[in-house]
């Protein structure tokens, strides 16, 4: 087991456990907070698949021609979908992490 403390790992605009951390290659996971009325841009990297989870606040999820209002507690499987956005339309900051790994085959850190 390897701890760690997630705001640690600053990486531009989120924050991103992964290779470097924890030594792990085909794993990672995300944690952003978006203030109202801000976005996020969701950004899909080839031969990565991901599952985001609204922790708190409401989200807005624009991806691949679709559009879903997601609520703390709900989440969405992301795939290896094309990048999209993420609004916080809600009066409250949203807390969302997103848990990835690398497709079967594909390229690897």
């Amino acid at each position: 087991m390897k701890t760690f403390a997630i705001k640690e790992h600053r990486r531009g605009g989120e924050y991103i456990v992964g290779p470097s951390a924890v030594g792990s290659r085909t794993t990672y996971l995300v944690y952003n907070e978006v203030e109202p009325g801000r976005s996020a841009a969701l950004k899909s990297s080839a031969g990565h698949e991901e599952i985001l989870l609204v922790v708190a606040g409401r989200a807005r999820l624009v991806l691949g021609g679709e559009e879903v209002i997601l609520e703390a507690g709900q989440g969405a499987f992301l795939g290896e979908a094309p990048d999209g956005v993420l609004y916080a339309d809600g009066p409250e900051t949203v807390r969302l992490v997103c848990a990835g790994g690398h497709v079967p085959g594909a390229h690897h850190h």
